[in-house]
């Protein structure tokens, strides 16, 4: 009986227990299992190691989703290709900095504004994650795809350990393509051709020309010693300190004379420009009279000027006749100049006189 009893309550606590946590389940999981999402997609063309279904999705730092599933383009779309597919499972209040009525419509907007996802990973564990970001997609990581996506196809980009494993490769691939052994022997080359040319060199010759030059540079050195150290140089440089001793007590004894001169200058400048200033004061009223009697006179010589214009276009006829007469009073004048030149006795006679028995014979 005491048996019986112990396994009735042993099966007893197993069914609370089981429903305690059926309950904890229900409770704290109902509201991650009603929640609305958003299933979108992308493709990889390069290996996902470390990203496993449940890793997060996330937006500058931010989490907003999961990954819900990975398997490959060929096997779900039926197409030949190696691309991996992931599916993304996204929540619904996600924004990625957009604006919209739903979140279908704010991804959209984002993605042709730009929006990329790529690879990433946390620290040196190897545990992989999707970041998405606004940035400039290369058109070469631009990957082929020749299906119609079931969900929103969000573009991928490289991952920074591809495109890090991609420049180390090109960087072998460009090492690879030197040709280190054309430049070994153009190294050997080269060394073989300088040893032959040091070789060429008389460095006998080299070494006594050096050791004259050293030789001429220390006698001339002691001579220019025994020259600076000889009484002409120690007096020349006597002279020298007394000159400009003197030429210091020269400026000194002109500095004062230099300055009074320098006042007196300004002094007269002041007063010039004072006598400049009185001046300008005393002429300028005389100057504006003057001025204004020059304009008056120039006024009455041009209404002079005027009336003379009027005169002469009035008598024009009266002064052209007067200029006939007196072209015809000048020629007569003329005519008689000469006539009395000619027979100087008409100025008492009217008729010119006879000839004479002289002027008959002739």
């Amino acid at each position: 009986m005491t048996q019986k009893a112990n396994y009735f309550k042993l099966g007893l606590f197993v069914i609370i227990a089981f429903g305690l946590g059926a309950a904890f389940l229900i409770i704290f999981g109902a509201g991650e299992f009603f929640k609305k999402q958003l299933l979108t997609e992308t493709c990889f063309n390069e290996s996902v190691q470390g990203l496993t279904i449940g890793s997060e999705v996330k937006y500058k730092g931010i989490k907003i989703g999961t990954v819900k599933s990975i398997t490959s383009v060929a096997r779900i779309y039926q197409t030949k290709s190696d691309y991996v597919l992931v599916i993304l499972s996204l929540e619904e209040g996600i924004s990625l900095g957009q604006t919209g009525e739903s979140a279908k419509v704010r991804i959209q907007n984002a993605i042709k504004d730009g929006l990329t996802i790529r690879l990433a990973f946390k620290g040196l564990t190897g545990a992989a994650y999707l970041e998405t970001d606004y940035s400039m997609q290369d058109p070469k990581d631009t990957l082929d795809i020749s299906w119609a996506p079931k969900n929103i196809y969000l573009p991928s980009q490289k991952s920074s350990m591809k495109q890090f494993g991609d420049s180390i490769n090109q960087i072998l691939d460009n090492l690879a393509a030197i040709n280190l052994t054309g430049i070994t022997q153009d190294i050997e080359v080269l060394l073989k051709t300088l040893d032959r040319k040091i070789n060429d060199f008389d460095m006998k010759r080299i070494s006594g020309l050096t050791g004259s030059l050293l030789k001429e540079l220390k006698e001339t050195n002691q001579k220019v010693s025994t020259a600076m150290g000889s009484d002409k140089i120690k007096r020349l440089l006597d002279d020298a300190q007394v000159s400009f001793s003197e030429l210091r007590t020269i400026v000194k004894t002109s500095k004062a004379p230099i300055n009074k001169a320098i006042n007196d200058f300004q002094k007269a400048a002041d007063s010039t420009k004072n006598i400049t200033a009185g001046l300008e004061t005393r002429l300028s009223p005389k100057i504006d009279g003057l001025s204004s009697n020059l304009d008056r006179l120039m006024e009455s010589l041009a209404a002079t000027s005027g009336l003379l214009e009027n005169m002469v276009w009035l008598n024009s006829d009266k002064i052209k006749l007067i200029i006939e007469n007196l072209e015809t009073t000048s020629e007569n004048l003329k005519q008689m100049s000469r006539d009395i030149k000619r027979y100087p006795g008409r100025l008492l006679f009217e008729k010119p006189p006879e000839k004479t028995n002289m002027e008959k014979k002739d």
